[in-house]
């Protein structure tokens, strides 16, 4: 995904400043919405990298802090956790985001979306026990900092993990995911 990552990244870069924007910020989840159809007649902007981490996020956080958003919604984490980071790095990044997002642009209001759970049958490799225990964290991180949290999990989760009928992979949502998630948060935007 380093390929794909500086592509994308050079793109953000290289686009106009739109100033009070709504920005999307996150991995794949985020980068695979068609937000422009989903949120039509909304000043919004993805800035989702598939593959991307914590890390990855923090690296190209200036890009996002330029354009000065009214609102960023962060969804971030699930590859952190595939690659075997420890809650607490995860969440001292997901802090240190919060942080500089705070210090560069402060009127922008930020909304921490809790993780996705996943579908046991096809994700073997990340667990629904992690993810859960990585959103008590963002809970908390929410709270502390005064981000609106946008709880994702428990819109998803049946029986604690994502339902077959919102994705074909047990980790991406469909266009029934993403339509039940952005009628979720609509209000928000």
């Amino acid at each position: 995904m380093d390929g794909y990552y500086r592509v994308k990244h050079s793109m953000f870069i290289n686009a106009p400043v739109n100033e009070g924007c709504v920005i999307f910020l996150g991995d794949s989840l985020t980068d695979w919405l068609s937000l422009n159809e989903l949120l039509p007649g909304v000043n919004v902007i993805n800035r989702g990298i598939a593959g991307d981490t914590t890390i990855g996020v923090l690296n190209r956080l200036d890009e996002v802090i330029r354009h000065k958003p009214a609102k960023i919604f962060l969804l971030i984490g699930t590859n952190d956790i595939a690659m075997g980071m420890s809650e607490r790095k995860l969440a001292g990044n997901i802090r240190e985001i919060i942080s500089k997002i705070h210090e560069g642009s402060n009127e922008s209001k930020i909304y921490l979306q809790t993780l996705i759970p996943v579908n046991s049958k096809y994700m073997g490799y990340r667990h629904n026990m992690k993810i859960e225990a990585v959103n008590d964290m963002i809970r908390r991180i929410a709270d502390e900092t005064g981000c609106t949290l946008v709880d994702l999990y428990e819109l998803f989760a049946e029986e604690g993990e994502l339902p077959l009928k919102y994705t074909f992979d047990g980790l991406h949502i469909n266009g029934e995911g993403a339509q039940k998630w952005i009628d979720f948060i609509k209000p928000l935007v």
